[in-house]
């Protein structure tokens, strides 16, 4: 009999949790889901801001193929600056064009795209694009001129 008290004992402090592990389980795991869902916030701003980023980039591309698509002396490519705002996917941006003649056969086109109007600070800030044209007249370089 004293065998059989023994084991019916021992069976009865292991019926399961008691209340206050099953709460510290649970706040273990909110603390936890927390840090997730603040993870995720942060990712979907920085990818809101990186999307933004990507548009201006593309804005200030279509611009710059423009002005490469053009001849060395076309009047579009007169030296000066030039501010105009462009829509583009539902968005708003300034962009700002300089040219300037460095030398008789080369012009330097620059174009800075800024964003309006976004909810992001990191993506207002200003995209920069610059390239060099020349024209196809041939210098003292060429061997045998």
């Amino acid at each position: 009999m004293k065998q059989r008290s023994k084991a019916d004992s021992n069976q009865r402090q292991e019926q399961g949790f008691t209340l206050m592990e099953t709460a510290c389980a649970l706040l273990v795991m909110m603390i936890g889901g927390l840090g997730i869902c603040a993870v995720f916030a942060f990712a979907i701003e920085n990818n809101t801001g990186s999307r933004d980023r990507a548009a201006s980039i593309a804005v200030a591309q279509q611009q710059m193929e423009r002005f490469r698509s053009r001849t060395f002396i076309d009047p579009a490519l007169t030296a000066g600056t030039s501010t105009n705002t462009v829509t583009s996917a539902g968005r708003t941006y300034t962009v700002k064009t300089t040219i300037t003649n460095t030398t008789s056969s080369l012009k330097t086109i620059t174009i800075e795209v800024t964003p309006l109007l976004s909810s992001d600070p990191w993506a207002l800030q200003t995209v920069k694009i610059s390239v060099q044209r020349s024209t196809f007249a041939f210098g003292p370089y060429i061997v045998g001129s």
